[in-house]
């Protein structure tokens, strides 16, 4: 993959620097999943295409100054590939309960200077008020990432959450329990996916 490749892909300029981090972090990813098992080995051959480039979805909807945190962050996706992007004022927090997880988010952040914090904790216990946005790739129904984010989507936080080809069946369900705006983007890896914008998230 080249600068050139990923910028025909996702339609925004991506500077040298950031592809040099996410080229960073691709190899490091392949390099430890060897041992730590981050992500399965056949999608090893697909991390540009089915992971990287489908996190980088997020990227233009995160605006200056935004404090993010990434839920269930796993091997750094979405939270790292966001973070390669960032402008001087925004700031990542990456919560995962996994210790060689978190372990692997630091190394890569401290490897590529990233503007990161990594919380190795469930997200039910972590307190941090300063949240503008919540991110999230495949770590639960979209219900569930409400119940986990309650407090922040409560507080004016805006959820941004990378769905797959049953986003559909997700949004309806969640309707049922929950009040929230919502705005369907488009993704960019997989044609069923999609990015689910919520805001003013409330129980019914």
């Amino acid at each position: 993959m080249t600068p050139e490749k990923i910028q025909d892909r996702v339609g925004f300029d991506v500077s040298r620097e950031t592809f040099e981090k996410l080229e960073r972090y691709h190899d490091l990813l392949l390099q430890w999943s060897k041992t730590h098992n981050l992500i399965g080995p056949k999608e090893r051959d697909e991390i540009w295409s089915r992971h990287i480039l489908d996190c980088l979805a997020l990227w233009p909807h995160l605006p200056d100054g935004a404090e993010v945190l990434d839920i269930g962050s796993g091997a750094g996706l979405p939270g790292l590939i966001i973070a390669s992007c960032a402008h001087p004022d925004q700031n990542f927090v990456l919560v995962e309960s996994n210790a060689k997880r978190c372990a692997f988010l630091r190394h890569v952040s401290r490897e590529t200077n990233l503007p990161v914090t990594v919380i190795c904790e469930r997200v039910e216990n972590v307190s941090r008020e300063t949240v503008t946005h919540i991110t999230a790739r495949a770590v639960a129904d979209l219900s569930l990432l409400f119940t986990l984010s309650e407090k922040w989507l409560d507080n004016s936080a805006i959820g941004l959450f990378l769905k797959g080809r049953n986003w559909k069946t997700e949004l309806t369900d969640a309707l049922r329990y929950w009040n929230f705006n919502h705005e369907v983007l488009p993704g960019l890896s997989d044609s069923d996916g999609v990015i689910l914008k919520v805001s003013e998230v409330r129980r019914v």
